[in-house]
């Protein structure tokens, strides 16, 4: 399996857009960064990320071992294709990308499963279909989040392109003040955003609704209930074939860690807060509304597959142009 890893990772020129060269990659993999860092997401699912490490449950098989986030995809992409991120959190479909491309990432598990809202000032909004005509406040564009709303539309009859107007900024961040501002009918909202916008417009008087559920509207259409798996656990392969101990041990840990985070919100918010740019009791609050269920990759292979064949359909290149095949999926 690793020579077959390193035989498709050097004959790619360039990762994903980084420019790098295939040399440059096969020295950077071949010197392991010590302590092992597990690198979270900067979002509301890196508690259980924190827990794993913060519990304790890797020091006998990786000493030392710490947590930290990364900070933009760009940073993400950037460790990937190095080799200086040997366990890290991701989506699932720019894992399966990068996979797909040579990269040779292995999808560890999945750890929430549906992050994405639509956000109204009417209470009268409960159907998607009750979107029609309106304008539509979202980011991401033809990123998943983007291609899964597109998707939930043209499963309820409506146009993307005619039945509603779609107005992207770049990122969630962006949509929350621009939102509360006035503009846009509704707003597509990933998790902590649709938090945060709930708890600034609470804080200044403003109507505001958790309308729709997006993961929902999807686990209705595929018949496989919510669970659209988003965000989890991957990790280099040469750090999986050198340590399946620590690759399994992490895992376990993350298994108890959403758990805990579950059963004790507060702590888990107070925790993660540590380095997540949020405060403790958004992540708190946010929580409940990731929709946390820690699965392997091999355990939700086919809700995985369930889930790009549906991105792909709108757009074949987000998980590299097919389903990754078995060597992607851990467990």
């Amino acid at each position: 399996m690793t020579t077959s890893r390193l035989t498709r990772r050097a004959a790619l020129g360039g990762i994903l857009g980084t420019g790098l060269s295939a040399p440059w990659l096969a020295r950077a993999t071949a010197a392991p960064v010590e302590p092992l860092t597990l690198w979270g997401i900067p979002a509301t699912p890196s508690a259980v990320f924190a827990h794993a490490v913060a519990s304790g449950a890797l020091e006998k098989v990786a000493p030392g071992a710490k947590f930290d986030i990364w900070k933009s995809t760009d940073q993400m992409r950037a460790g990937i294709a190095t080799g200086d991120f040997k366990l890290f959190a991701t989506s699932t479909y720019a894992a399966a990308n990068f996979y797909n491309r040579g990269a040779g990432t292995v999808m560890v598990n999945v750890v929430t499963w549906g992050v994405l809202y639509i956000m109204s000032r009417d209470e009268s909004i409960s159907r998607i279909e009750d979107l029609a005509g309106r304008k539509i406040l979202l980011s991401n564009k033809n990123e998943a989040p983007d291609l899964l709303f597109r998707l939930i539309l043209k499963w309820s009859g409506l146009n993307p392109d005619k039945d509603v107007k779609l107005d992207y900024v770049g990122s969630p961040g962006e949509a929350v003040p621009l939102y509360l501002s006035g503009r846009g009918d509704v707003a597509v909202m990933h998790e902590p955003a649709a938090t945060a916008a709930l708890a600034r417009a609470e804080a200044a008087g403003l109507p505001l609704f958790r309308a729709l559920d997006v993961t929902e509207i999807y686990g209705a259409h595929t018949g496989r209930g919510p669970r659209i798996p988003q965000v989890g656990l991957a990790v280099n392969p040469d750090f999986l074939d050198a340590h399946p101990e620590i690759v399994s041990t992490a895992h376990a840990a993350c298994v108890e860690a959403g758990k805990w985070a579950l059963a004790d919100p507060e702590a888990a918010g107070v925790l993660a807060s540590a380095q997540l740019p949020l405060p403790a009791p958004l992540i708190a609050r946010s929580l409940p509304y990731v929709h946390l269920d820690v699965a392997t990759a091999q355990e939700a292979r086919a809700d995985i597959e369930t889930y790009f064949t549906h991105l792909m359909s709108l757009d074949p290149g987000i998980v590299g142009g097919k389903l990754p095949d078995a060597g992607f999926y851990w467990g």
